[in-house]
């Protein structure tokens, strides 16, 4: 087993549990660690916990329970004017914002890892905060332990120095990220699983290691991605393109063998069809099997 064999066994046995149980901070610093393989994750897991201790002090220094809106402005002012996180705007498609280690080192990310951040130190703390999946710009919500209604719960912009939104400060974040003509849905306020803040930080990862033409960075993160979901049947395929272009030409048609067999139906199927017959033809002499499911998959199949 090589180095990163073992470490993608080991992120499969963190995020094996229910969705909602999944250690967001421990599965996020193990994506960093496939960069940096000599990070001591239990130490930055630490650092989470020190920030949280700090401001489970800070809150019981109130007389009284604060309202949501004090809560969160102490939330705040510990995080980014106390200790300095700030979304990085100068260089915001640097790789290093989606790694959970150099975003604690640092303090500068994107909305994912400072969503990370953010929900990870309030629930060590005692505090109801999770990460909200508004497409192209992950923000959190807290609700309060007496909350009646959604009324009483707050948006806030991590991004942003914690601002608090309103759902119109939320359709203005998804236009200025798409758009006008995508037109605004209900579902985009409601909260992320850990697992699929996890799903959406390697998502970005591999969109920007693609962008930038690191293939192998790329691959990683598909292979991060299938350790989550291992029928993503277009995550398969994308692996399988992306074999192709780096020679490992016997994987990639096992890949995209699977996809033309379970999802015949797929816009592109013809695409990956053709790229099947060309790898049959030049990349084996001899045919590999198609992967049928295994007793373990079944869980995990398409539907």
């Amino acid at each position: 087993m090589t180095p990163f064999e073992d470490l993608l066994q080991r992120f499969r046995d963190t995020v094996a549990g229910p969705p909602d149980e999944v250690p967001m901070a421990r599965a996020a610093l193990l994506v960093a660690q496939a960069e940096y393989p000599h990070i001591d994750i239990d130490a930055y897991e630490r650092r989470l916990q020190d920030m949280a201790e700090t401001l489970t002090q800070q809150i019981a220094r109130h007389p009284a329970r604060p309202r949501a809106k004090a809560m969160m402005q102490t939330v705040n002012q510990l995080l980014f004017r106390e200790l300095g996180f700030r979304g990085n705007v100068d260089h915001y498609e640097d790789p290093r914002n989606l790694y959970l280690s150099d975003v604690l080192s640092e303090r500068r990310g994107v909305p994912v890892t400072l969503g990370i951040v953010y929900a990870e130190v309030c629930q060590r703390a005692g505090l109801d905060v999770q990460p909200v999946g508004l497409p192209g710009h992950v923000i959190c919500r807290y609700t309060p332990a007496d909350a009646d209604d959604e009324a009483d719960e707050l948006l806030l912009d991590v991004f942003n120095g914690g601002r608090i939104l309103t759902r119109s400060n939320c359709q203005e974040l998804v236009r200025g990220a798409f758009g006008a003509r995508v037109p605004f849905k209900d579902y985009y306020l409601e909260n992320l699983l850990p697992r699929q803040v996890i799903q959406r930080l390697l998502h970005n990862l591999k969109a920007g290691a693609l962008q930038q033409g690191d293939e192998d960075r790329a691959a990683r993160a598909i292979d991060f991605l299938l350790a989550l979901y291992p029928w993503d049947l277009d995550e398969i395929r994308d692996r399988g393109m992306l074999r192709e272009r780096l020679g490992e030409l016997r994987s990639a048609l096992t890949d995209l063998e699977q996809y033309v067999r379970y999802r015949p139906g797929a816009r592109d199927i013809q695409t990956v069809a053709e790229a099947v017959r060309s790898l049959r033809r030049h990349a084996v002499d001899e045919p590999i099997e198609d992967h049928a499911p295994s007793e373990d998959d079944e869980d995990d199949s398409p539907a």
